[in-house]
């Protein structure tokens, strides 16, 4: 179901309704006879009508749809909103209206509403270390964890607003990163991209997690179900973007925080949060900040895969039983013994089926010497085959470009984030 155009309207009677099992602010009301012209059921999204994709993001709401009041209907009728109109006319309360355009005079707009997966959000929250010298500091101590840069216990992390487009949330990083107030406790110190560090003291687990957002028809699904097609979800980012990511971790840092990290294990086989009803993928460390270049490449490269994944679901009509596996309720799918990959549907179209004692061996003891030319080509083959990479082949041309270059050159080059991302250092000089 592609977008469509919206006339959305104030309605008095929705601010009105008390009633305790009503939460008219998460409603748009519509007749039948619009739900059925626009062919929308459920949940939808609504956004408003703008170029800018900072509003398109903050203004977007996921919305159930109920049956519009007779009272509204009547009264869009003596505002001279004829028939054919209301057939693209959806009601909802004036805390939506003005959450979605923005507070104006007037009480209707036109807006967008969809179902579909167009235009999908990505979001991150990597983290960094903060040097003196030689010697960690510990984010917790110089800043507080509130904000879009804060700490999250010892490490510090940046929280950019999510994006449409991979170099929007790069700039969104970029924006935070330069602004002088919102870094002025920790400007002192020396910022530095990673994937796991250790000190006399303890270690430090650094993660780079990507967050996806959900289309209005996900977003309806139970959460149980919502979780298990996530965990197919998250394998198919594993594969294609977190496996050969572990050539610029180095086989050392990424075993160390995957295997070895006294405060935990992280980046494993398989591990994933849900995210305010989101997907969180946790496998990716934190090295992707260390240069602009380097994190276009990378969210490009999830955000072609995050399309090809949504687009599958589209195609089969967000069908529960495409996206609900019933192998993935009943057994335990990162165990090293799981080789059923190919009896789940998002998997198998996906391609990425290899067994999870494979993907362990491979994630979880960061075995970067098998990131080889042979393995990149396959790799670079297989998105090259997605249906989405003619819209992100810049971005996946130029992450293959970047994981051909010699492991050790990444351990070498630069980490420190204020030369890369302010002072436009060269990637890789």
């Amino acid at each position: 179901m592609a977008r469509k155009k919206l006339t959305l309207v104030v309605s008095e009677k929705m601010n009105s309704n008390k009633k305790e099992d009503r939460g008219e602010n998460g409603l748009i009301r519509m007749s039948k006879a619009a739900r059925t012209h626009m062919g929308f059921e459920n949940k939808v999204e609504i956004y408003p009508d703008t170029k800018s994709p900072e509003s398109r993001i903050s203004g977007s709401m996921l919305l159930d749809i109920y049956q519009a009041f007779s009272a509204d209907l009547k009264e869009a009728t003596k505002n001279e909103i004829n028939q054919k109109e209301l057939l693209c006319t959806g009601f909802v309360t004036s805390t939506t209206y003005n959450k979605i355009t923005g507070r104006g005079k007037t009480k209707s707009k036109n807006v967008w509403i969809t179902d579909d997966v167009s235009d999908t959000v990505i979001g991150a929250d990597p983290e960094f270390l903060l040097f003196d010298g030689g010697e960690i500091v510990r984010a917790n101590n110089v800043m507080g964890y509130a904000g879009v840069i804060g700490c999250d216990g010892a490490m510090a992390e940046v929280r950019p607003a999510p994006h449409t487009t991979p170099e929007g949330l790069v700039s969104n990083i970029l924006d935070i990163f330069s602004n002088k107030k919102l870094t002025s406790k920790i400007k002192d110190f020396s910022w530095k991209a990673g994937c796991y560090y250790e000190d006399n003291a303890r270690d430090y687990p650094v993660g780079g997690h990507i967050h996806i957002g959900n289309p209005a028809k996900i977003a309806a699904m139970p959460l149980d179900k919502r979780e298990n097609f996530f965990i197919g979800f998250n394998k198919v980012v594993d594969e294609l973007l977190a496996v050969p990511m572990i050539k610029i971790d180095g086989a050392n840092l990424g075993s160390a925080r995957r295997t070895k990290c006294k405060m935990g294990k992280y980046g494993y086989f398989g591990e994933y949060r849900l995210c305010d009803g989101r997907l969180e993928h946790r496998t990716l460390s934190g090295m992707w900040l260390m240069h602009p270049k380097l994190a276009t490449a990378v969210l490009g490269t999830a955000k072609a895969i995050i399309d090809e994944v949504f687009r599958y679901t589209v195609d089969n009509k967000f069908s529960k039983n495409y996206m609900y596996s019933d192998v993935i309720n009943r057994e335990h799918v990162w165990a090293q013994g799981f080789n059923k990959w190919k009896e789940i549907s998002i998997t198998k179209d996906m391609g990425c089926i290899t067994p999870s004692k494979t993907m362990i061996e491979l994630l979880n003891n960061s075995s970067a010497d098998k990131i080889t030319l042979v393995f990149l080509k396959k790799w670079y083959s297989k998105m090259k085959g997605l249906s989405t990479y003619k819209n992100y082949a810049s971005y996946i041309d130029n992450l293959y470009e970047i994981l051909k270059i010699d492991a050790d050159e990444f351990g070498n080059c630069s980490k420190v984030i204020q030369e890369n991302w302010m002072g436009n250092r060269d990637f890789l000089s």
